[in-house]
C-alpha cells in the first residue's frame, strides 16, 4: 500500500505551499494549491536566513536549483554606540548562515508547482471532514473535495484556528520593523565593505530592543558588489502612534508620519551614525511593521488534515527559522509520504517528527525575545564572557544554527 494517487489540497502558496506541493507531488499524490492572493508574491523582498546544511540539501533534492544566490554569512557584530562612525563591537560571534532573499526563494519554489495546479485568487473559508475526504469551501462559493488537506496559510492560518480554536496567537508585547533597498543608492560604503571583507553582519542593541543589518540578493538573483540589497530590521516596543490590527502586518505604505517619526528617533538616539544612516536609505513607504506574536499547537494533525509551516506553530524571527521550519517540513513530507503505507500513517509519522521541534523552537524564540528586547541587559557592560554565558543561558541546552550550532 502507499498514497500514491491520494487528492491533496493545499491551502495556502507561499514558501511552505510551495514547497509542501513539490514534496507530495514526488511521493506520486494528485496536489491542488489554492492562494488567496491574485498576483504573485516574488515582490516580497524581506531578508531571511537559513543554515548551510539545509541549503545543501536543498539544492541536493532540487527544492532549489544549483548555485541558488544567497550571501554568506560568517560572524556577527554586536555594535554599540560611543562617539565613533560604527559604534564599539561589543561581541564577535560566530554565526553561520545564509542570507536569502524571501522573494528569489518563493519564486524557485514556485517553479516547481505547474500553473494548472495552483489556483490563484482562492480564499478559504472552512473545511469538512468526512469518512472519505474532506470538502474544502472557499469565499467565491465553490468547493473542492480532496483525501487529504494541508494547511500552509502562514502566521494567520485559518486552518488552525479551525483544528485548534482555542490556540490563537498571543501578542509577545513588540513589533519588528522591517526595510530594505538596493545597495547602488548608498553612497558612502564604508560600513557595507567592512561587512563584505568581515563576512558579517550587525546587531546594534539598545535598551528595550535591537537592530540587525545584512546584506541579500536582488531580485534578479545578484548577490555580487554593487547588485545586492541592504536588508534591516529592528526590534522594539510598539510606537506610541500605532494601532495594531491583531497579526496583521503594517504594509509598505501604510506607515504614517507620525510613527515613522518614531523609527527616526529610535535610529538618533540608539543607532551608530553609520548603520543609522544606512538604514535612513529606507523610504517610509518602503517600510513594514510585524507585531510579534507566539502560537504553539499540541498536534499538527487530525483525521485529514495536517500542518506545515507557520501555520503549525509561529516561531518569532529571532530563531530566523520561519521558512527554514517549514522547508524542513517539506522535506521530512517527501520523505515520509513516499513510503507511508496510507493517510494515518503518513500523520502519525509527519506529527511525531515535526512537532515537538516546533515547540522546542518557539520555546527558543520566547527566551530569545525576552532576553533581547523585554528585559535587555546594560549592553554597554557586557564583555565578551558575559555575551557567551547570557547566550548560553538563553538557549537553555538548546541548539540553533544562528547561534554557532547546526541546531
Amino acid at each position: 500500500m502507499s498514497i500514491t494517487g491520494t487528492k491533496i489540497g493545499i491551502i495556502g502558496g507561499s514558501i511552505a505551499g510551495c514547497a509542501a506541493a513539490a514534496a507530495l507531488s514526488r511521493a506520486g499524490c494528485d496536489v491542488a494549491v489554492f492562494e488567496r492572493s491574485s498576483k504573485g508574491l516574488r515582490d516580497r523582498g524581506s531578508g531571511i536566513a537559513i543554515p548551510g546544511p539545509l541549503r545543501a540539501t536543498l539544492m541536493d533534492k532540487a527544492y532549489l536549483p544549483k548555485g541558488f544566490p544567497t550571501c554568506e554569512m560568517t560572524q556577527r557584530f554586536w555594535m554599540f554606540p560611543d562617539g565613533t562612525r560604527d559604534g564599539r563591537n561589543l561581541w564577535t560571534q560566530p554565526t553561520p548562515a545564509f542570507a536569502n532573499n524571501w522573494g528569489n526563494l518563493w519564486s524557485a519554489l514556485r517553479r516547481l508547482v505547474p500553473d494548472e495546479i495552483y489556483h490563484k485568487a482562492k480564499q478559504f473559508s472552512r473545511f469538512e471532514q468526512h469518512t472519505d475526504g474532506v470538502e474544502v469551501s472557499f469565499t467565491d462559493g465553490t468547493t473542492s473535495h480532496v483525501d487529504l488537506l494541508v494547511g500552509a496559510d502562514g502566521y494567520n492560518s485559518r486552518v488552525r484556528m479551525a483544528m485548534h480554536p482555542k490556540a490563537a496567537p498571543e501578542y509577545a508585547g513588540y513589533i519588528l520593523w522591517r526595510g530594505n533597498f538596493h545597495e547602488s543608492v548608498v553612497k558612502n560604503r564604508d560600513l557595507i565593505e567592512k561587512i563584505d571583507t568581515d563576512g558579517a553582519w550587525l546587531t546594534m542593541p539598545f535598551p528595550g530592543g535591537h537592530g540587525v543589518l545584512y546584506m541579500i540578493p536582488n531580485f534578479d538573483g545578484t548577490n555580487t558588489t554593487g547588485g545586492r540589497r541592504v536588508n534591516w530590521a529592528i526590534y522594539g516596543l510598539c510606537p506610541k502612534a500605532l494601532r495594531l490590527n491583531g497579526v496583521e502586518t503594517v504594509a509598505p505604505g501604510a506607515v504614517t508620519e507620525d510613527v515613522f517619526a518614531e523609527l527616526q528617533d529610535l535610529l538618533a538616539t540608539h543607532f551608530p551614525p553609520s548603520s543609522r544612516d544606512l538604514v535612513a536609505h529606507s523610504k517610509r513607504q518602503d517600510i513594514s511593521i510585524q507585531p510579534i506574536y507566539d502560537c504553539v499547537v499540541e498536534s499538527y494533525v487530525t483525521d485529514r488534515v495536517l500542518l506545515i509551516g507557520d501555520a503549525g506553530t509561529i516561531p518569532r524571527p529571532h530563531t530566523a527559522s520561519g521558512a527554514t521550519k517549514a522547508l524542513e517540513d517539506a522535506v521530512a513530507l517527501e520523505t515520509i509520504a513516499t513510503d507511508a503505507k496510507d493517510i494515518p500513517d503518513l500523520l502519525e509519522r509527519y506529527n511525531a517528527e515535526r512537532c515537538a521541534v516546533a515547540q522546542t523552537l518557539s520555546g527558543i524564540g520566547r527566551r530569545i525575545g525576552q532576553a533581547q528586547v523585554l528585559n535587555t541587559p546594560n549592553w554597554a557592560a557586557m564583555k565578551p564572557v558575559d555575551f557567551e554565558a547570557w547566550i548560553k543561558q538563553t538557549l537553555s541546552g538548546e541548539k540553533l544554527y544562528l547561534y554557532g550550532n547546526d541546531g
